[in-house]
């Protein structure tokens, strides 16, 4: 069965339809993702770089612990081809994946035929402070492709990483890694957990990343409060309707706060008067904070399933009542909007001269 975790919020798992969806108009081609446009000044360029901590070995399997993150930056308007929005080894599996969610098959969707705004290694405008972004629990980098391309549009060098063994990760030559993660094992879950941050903290060293904000998606939005609580060089951070949670209990860093800005962005009925962790970083938290939300959202509005999902719906006749569990009744467009805006406007406020 096709996982589910990324639609889990603190509350619990978000249900999902389980019967089988009725398909009262296929598609006759495959859906291809259209990302919203960037609103910033600047054209985006994107690369790749497979980084190999030598000196850490993988929790999940023999081995280096290895990762794959994308840079997107700023860059000079060029004509060439766009980047796609997967890679073509890993794409079957993400949109195996995509689609299970409305009980469609992979076949469906076309990630690697779908583009990104960003051209491959174009030449980079000189970039403005560093952002980091980490998914959800189970999910890949590539759902939080419309932030990381609005936030370079306005200037920022955004690092998105996959957290190896929780979702599937192409590497060069076409390997493809996946998940191995047995999610239902508290210890694993809490490995997991010290594993992403122990990702983040090599990628600021390896990349010589002095001072950064960070923002991540459900699982990643901890993660970025648990970075922050032992690395002094995140200066900034958002947690996008995650829940922070060690076992059933709520986290260090939402035990302790922390003494720099933190945005805490729910959807639907996800805040601190619902979720005792976050209930706790707010009485915890020393520096800026500030809460809002997203009521007629879900969990699945704060990733690029907010539009993925409802496109792919319509492209294959599935009842947009099958979506709203997962992704609310808030229209698309709306979403997408204060998302982007809240993230731009704390790490505007906060990193930017």
């Amino acid at each position: 069965m096709i996982s589910r975790r990324l639609f889990i919020g603190a509350a619990g798992a978000i249900a999902i339809p389980t019967g089988k969806t009725s398909r009262t108009s296929p598609a006759s081609s495959p859906y291809r993702v259209e990302l919203p446009a960037p609103t910033g000044r600047h054209a985006i360029g994107t690369r790749e770089l497979h980084l190999v901590d030598h000196g850490r070995p993988d929790p999940w399997r023999s081995g280096p612990r290895e990762l794959m993150v994308s840079l997107w930056f700023p860059a000079l308007q060029l004509p060439g081809p766009r980047a796609p929005y997967a890679g073509s080894a890993v794409a079957p599996a993400l949109a195996t994946e995509m689609a299970g969610y409305l009980r469609l098959s992979g076949d469906t969707v076309d990630l690697a035929g779908s583009l990104t705004h960003a051209r491959r290694n174009a030449p980079v405008v000189r970039p403005g402070p560093t952002l980091l972004y980490s998914p959800g629990s189970g999910a890949s980098r590539v759902i939080g492709t419309n932030q990381a391309e609005e936030l370079a549009s306005h200037g920022y060098l955004v690092i998105t990483v996959d957290h190896t063994g929780e979702a599937p990760v192409e590497f060069p030559g076409g390997r493809v890694v996946m998940p191995h993660i047995p999610w239902e094992d508290p210890v694993a879950v809490r490995t997991a957990t010290d594993t992403r941050v122990a990702d983040i903290r090599f990628v600021l060293n390896r990349l010589r990343v002095n001072r950064a904000g960070m923002f991540g998606y459900s699982m990643g939005g901890a993660a970025a409060a648990s970075a922050m609580l032992v690395d002094r060089r995140i200066r900034v951070g958002v947690n996008l309707d995650g829940g922070m949670y060690d076992g059933d209990q709520p986290s260090e860093v939402a035990r302790t706060g922390l003494d720099r800005p933190f945005l805490l962005f729910g959807a639907g009925d996800h805040s601190r008067a619902t979720d005792p962790s976050w209930k706790s970083f707010w009485e915890a938290q020393r520096g800026w904070k500030r809460e809002e939300l997203l009521t007629d959202g879900g969990h699945g509005s704060l990733g690029d399933y907010q539009f993925t999902l409802p496109a792919l719906a319509r492209l294959n006749g599935v009842p947009s009542g099958a979506l709203e569990p997962g992704l609310g009744t808030v229209d698309p467009a709306v979403a997408v909007a204060r998302v982007r805006r809240a993230v731009r406007g704390v790490f505007g406020y906060f990193l930017k001269p």
